[in-house]
């Protein structure tokens, strides 16, 4: 193997051995810059070790950019004293399980002072579960202007909050205790964010999002019903002001909130899951109450992608979804067999066609089909109505032979379907389904973010 040479313009500042022999170290024959980016990659502890490796690589990490993720097994001291001897700017500081220390947030925690900085881009800051709630000190807010991405947890945000994030662009609040003018104050003081989290967050009991420049909300009520005494819980969120907003996403509908109010939001693309668990969704002055059409005065023309979860109320009531949303191109539906029922509305199509069905409708993708009963009369609908569509999914419950497999197609009525470019595909899971969709909420790079995670835990048949 050839020993690399390094020209005068590129030598390295860390100075250290040169490497004997012809077996040369190539990595460490990088750049300072390139191996600082390697070693911010790797986790804190490794990190650190790094600097046992030779002379060469014993400042690297003191000078990088600093990826600090502190769970219990980090003291506090060893938190601050590695924050204060790294001599390279903090990009990225996770910290979960911070302790509570008696009466500390009477005046603002100079702990939190001290690691934080002015180039900070990644903050997370989990407290230990309690139900007294620690108090988020206003600090945080203050210092680390240079903030891209906050996520806090297990707290309670103050009253009279004074927030200063210029660049945040994505926001997670995770079981925090807030008020409506605190939420308010979050989303004035962040002129950049474009996606947030609300996820079992209480004090609250409804939340109000107005924000030019929000694209996703992701939210969820605290899953136990049976919240403790003296806790609000949320009830109603309402979008009233959101010129940007493509997904309203609610994580987990049958635990709430059980009113969702769509005041304007007029590039909205992604809507789901809804469940019968949400009691009343309002879509400017379009009503349905579980998931029941009362008042279809409002079509939205903006809306491609739909989730219906748990459903099972008829398939009337998913034509009035259908009607809402007249250039849907994606519906995804988790099925409840227990809670279908079959009724024949759909026989006035003929003479009111259903645009989406007609011109949009690509794809459609049912969860936990047993292939029995009103579910295949719901499936062979899609089948034989949907003119444009693309690919059908089905995700079976429970393993089948070649005579069932027969049996479905001809139940289906697959030979008469509408679109002769449809495809249908049969998969199985092993898995539950999951409500649990939060990464969707941040990662607005994909297009249709159920696509892959509808499917998560399947397996091609």
């Amino acid at each position: 193997m050839a020993t690399a040479t390094s020209h005068p313009s590129e030598r390295r500042t860390g100075g250290g051995e040169e490497p004997s022999g012809d077996r040369a170290d190539f990595i460490s024959n990088l750049p300072d810059a390139v191996l600082g980016t390697i070693v911010s990659l790797l986790p804190t502890r490794d990190g650190c070790r790094t600097q046992a490796l030779s002379r060469r690589w014993r400042p690297i990490w003191r000078s990088a950019p600093l990826n600090l993720e502190a769970d219990r097994g980090f003291s506090e001291q060893l938190v601050s004293k590695i924050l204060s001897g790294h001599l390279g700017p903090a990009r990225r500081i996770s910290l979960n399980k911070i302790r509570r220390l008696p009466h500390r947030y009477q005046t603002d925690d100079d702990r939190s002072n001290g690691w934080l900085t002015p180039n900070l881009q990644e903050l997370e800051l989990i407290h230990r579960f309690d139900c007294r709630r620690n108090s988020l000190p206003p600090s945080v807010f203050r210092l680390a202007p240079a903030l891209r991405m906050a996520r806090f947890g297990l707290c309670h945000l103050p009253p009279n909050l004074a927030v200063d994030f210029p660049h945040l662009k994505q926001l997670t609040l995770h079981m925090v205790s807030l008020t409506e003018e605190t939420l308010s104050g979050v989303l004035s003081g962040s002129p950049a964010l474009e996606s947030l989290l609300l996820d079992q967050n209480v004090g609250v009991s409804t939340l109000r999002i107005s924000s030019p420049t929000l694209r996703s909300i992701g939210f969820c009520a605290l899953w136990n019903r049976h919240v403790v005494a003296g806790i609000v819980n949320v009830q109603e969120m309402v979008i009233e002001d959101a010129p940007c907003l493509e997904r309203l996403l609610p994580l987990n509908p049958d635990y709430g909130p059980a009113t969702i109010r769509v005041i304007r939001a007029p590039k909205l693309k992604i809507l789901g899951s809804l469940s019968c668990g949400i009691l009343q969704l309002q879509l400017r002055t379009t009503v349905f109450k579980e998931m029941i059409a009362v008042s279809l005065t409002t079509i939205m023309r903006t809306v491609k992608v739909l989730v219906l979860d748990n459903f099972g109320p008829g398939l009337s009531a998913a034509l009035d979804f259908l009607r809402c949303f007249p250039c849907l191109e994606r519906l995804y539906v988790v099925l409840e067999l227990w809670r279908a029922r079959m009724d024949m509305k759909h026989a006035s199509l003929s003479y009111c066609p259903i645009e989406c069905l007609e011109l949009h409708l690509k794809k459609v993708a049912l969860k936990v089909y047993y292939g029995e009963g009103p579910e295949v009369h719901f499936a062979r609908f899609f089948v034989l109505n949907a003119k444009v569509l693309e690919k059908m999914e089905f995700g079976l419950v429970g393993g089948h032979d070649d005579k069932w497999w027969g049996n479905k197609y001809k139940q289906l009525l697959v030979e008469y379907r509408a679109s002769r470019a449809a495809r249908f595909e049969f998969k199985s899971f092993s898995t539950s389904t999951s409500q649990d969709n939060k990464e969707c909420t941040h990662d607005l790079s994909l297009a249709d973010p159920f696509d892959a995670s509808f499917l998560d835990g399947y397996v091609t048949l």
